[in-house]
């Protein structure tokens, strides 16, 4: 209102000294020293509250002083007390109209009053209507261009405001729907987390009644040595298939509550996989499967040694136990362009197309291998969530009665 009212009298001051009104003149030119002060302490000092308050109290002083200089009732000042009216009720607190309202209405009927009964104090200073009627035009058309364009920055303000205010509401909207996604998410993998300690007590439970049976049984009846090797082979089964099952699920835990710690360190992978499958191997010999590693020469990629250690051992316990008696498991190794690619292939029972789309998700449920081996569907997910904390990617193909093939890639040294 300050940059809108400085203009207004800018164009005042010339006008009202080329038609002999030269104290009016004097007056803009004063308004203009005044409004650039009042802008200063307004935009500056940020005293806007004691501002507008001068400014209200200044612009009703400076428009009674119009009015008797200028003609009185007989000049355009009624409309500039309006315009005084407008500038007051737009920049004022909505609080303050119980005072500046009232006082300007007052001001005018009291200069009305006045007038009526000292009209000598508001002298006609028209030389003629010509210059009454321009007076009037160019008193209006300062009113109407600063109302103009006061209501115009206001309008654009508003719509800015509506704007913010729309795009803000939309951005809730946005994070309720994440919210409440997040929510169901939780909610699942809760449900997920309580069925797999349910799995996982009673899984526990299990070889630990069979030692306990198995013990007893040694303790008060003798058996043939038969008997014995045949006990002593499903027991040490069963109880590597749940130390694998505990392993995974303390890994997993472990992450979920603390987060992993990644090393990101050369490895050699083809050197690493020799000594890491040679327990893999004696389960698959064991188990009348063939694992063969064809690796060749060296494949140093970026990877944490023992996050890899674990993916690589699920894949391919996961691999042996999903692969009948008489089946093939080859882990081989090679260069894609600036990655190493880990392929853990088999000619097992494969993946059901259901079931693919869920693989790496945590869906705590019994599995059973070829030979009743036992898992929670753990190994998968901590696959994935391992892989992709060293920055490496995994992915598998499958058809059902056919086999699997998943791959693991990581970039390589150097790149």
């Amino acid at each position: 209102m300050c940059i809108f009212a400085f203009f207004a009298m800018l164009v005042e001051a010339p006008y009202n000294y080329a038609v002999n009104l030269k104290e009016l003149a004097w007056l803009c030119c004063v308004c203009m020293v005044f409004i650039v002060g009042l802008y200063y302490l307004s935009r500056v000092k940020r005293r806007s509250l004691l501002c507008i308050m001068i400014f209200c109290l200044a612009c009703n002083l400076a428009f009674v002083f119009c009015y008797f200089y200028n003609s009185g009732i007989l000049g355009p000042n009624i409309l500039l007390f309006a315009l005084s009216f407008f500038i007051i009720i737009t920049i004022i607190p909505k609080k303050q109209y119980v005072f500046w309202v009232p006082f300007n209405m007052l001001i005018v009927l009291g200069v009305l009053v006045v007038e009526l009964y000292f009209p000598h104090l508001a002298p006609n200073l028209y030389l003629n209507n010509t210059v009454r009627t321009i007076d009037f035009g160019v008193t209006y058309v300062v009113s109407a261009t600063l109302i103009f364009f006061s209501i115009s920055y206001m309008r654009k303000n508003y719509d800015h405001e509506r704007a913010s205010v729309e795009e803000r509401n939309h951005a809730i909207e946005v994070q309720n729907e994440e919210i409440l996604l997040q929510k169901r998410e939780l909610e699942y993998l809760n449900q997920e987390k309580d069925r797999l300690l349910s799995i996982v007590a009673h899984d526990v439970r299990m070889p630990l009644s069979s030692i306990q049976g198995y013990l007893e049984l040694l303790n008060s009846v003798g058996l043939e040595e038969g008997e014995k090797h045949f006990i002593e082979g499903q027991l040490l089964e069963i109880t590597r298939d749940t130390s694998e099952m505990l392993m995974n699920l303390l890994s997993w835990s472990r992450t979920q509550m603390m987060g992993a710690t990644v090393q990101l360190k050369s490895l050699d992978v083809n050197d690493a996989l020799k000594n890491w499958l040679k327990i893999e191997k004696s389960i698959a010999d064991k188990k009348g499967i063939r694992l063969n590693v064809l690796t060749a020469g060296q494949l140093n990629v970026m990877a944490d040694h023992d996050m890899l250690h674990l993916v690589i051992r699920n894949l391919v316990s996961n691999a042996i136990k999903f692969t009948p008696i008489g089946g093939e498991i080859v882990v081989s190794t090679r260069y894609r362009d600036a990655e190493g690619l880990i392929i853990i292939s088999d000619n097992g029972i494969g993946i059901s197309a259901d079931k693919q789309e869920s693989l790496f998700q945590l869906k705590a449920s019994a599995t059973y291998g070829t030979n009743n081996e036992k898992g929670i569907g753990l190994g998968l997910l901590l696959c994935k969530e391992f892989t992709e904390q060293q920055q490496g990617k995994i992915w598998f193909e499958s058809k059902l009665e056919k086999g699997s093939v998943f791959y693991v890639s990581f970039k390589l040294d150097g790149f």
